[in-house]
């Protein structure tokens, strides 16, 4: 397997879905065997599940004294950096393979900023990949996210203003909760929408 491919590639040069656990790292973790140092470059990723997801909570968890009393805390990037950590199931150099069932986030934690963002990005892609496998992006939109250009939106943005005389372009003026809330639910807090009124007059 080759190292990491430009962002502007064809898809045809692109790393293959099948090959999207394969992962060369571009300092690798170092660990201390003896008097040898071994670089271990080589990673293989899996997709997680609902159980990664649960023991990522818990390893994100942290007891802090709040208020006088002590509260379990949970971190959004503590819980983004375990679930990362726990989709490796192995690093490999030479034949020598240290399996998932000794990785924690001590050894996770020894790689580079730039390992750690290799292993998001293909992540990343994992994910996208699996999204393809169920239907909800197509084979185009993937192919068009491996090859660096912009992608179509999956879903349209919802409009930021809604009973305002020029809908798509920067609102004139801010709407109320009220009024942005009658457009939500299609009715207007004061009886009639607003475009209702003006068609009836």
């Amino acid at each position: 397997m080759t190292e990491q491919s430009t962002p502007n590639a064809a898809p045809s040069d692109q790393i293959k879905i099948d090959d999207l656990t394969k992962l060369i790292l571009a300092d690798g973790l170092k660990l201390q065997r003896g008097d040898k140092e071994i670089v271990y470059k080589v990673v293989t990723l899996r997709e997680t599940g609902v159980r990664e997801e649960r023991i990522a909570e818990k390893l994100s968890e942290r007891a802090v004294m709040a208020g006088g009393a002590w509260r379990l805390m949970h971190s959004e990037s503590d819980f983004k950096h375990a679930l990362n950590m726990l989709h490796i199931e192995s690093f490999k150099c030479d034949g020598v393979e240290i399996g998932s069932g000794v990785i924690d986030l001590d050894m996770y934690d020894r790689l580079s900023s730039r390992d750690l963002e290799l292993i998001e990005q293909r992540i990343f892609l994992m994910t996208m990949a699996a999204e393809v496998r169920y239907g909800n992006v197509t084979q185009q939109y993937f192919e068009e996210v491996l090859a660096g250009v912009t992608a179509t939106p999956l879903v349209k943005a919802p409009q930021l203003s809604g009973q305002t005389p020029d809908v798509g372009a920067p609102a004139d003026r801010v709407e109320s909760g009220p009024t942005l809330l009658a457009d939500l639910s299609g009715e207007h807090p004061h009886g009639k929408a607003a475009h209702d009124a003006a068609a009836a007059d």
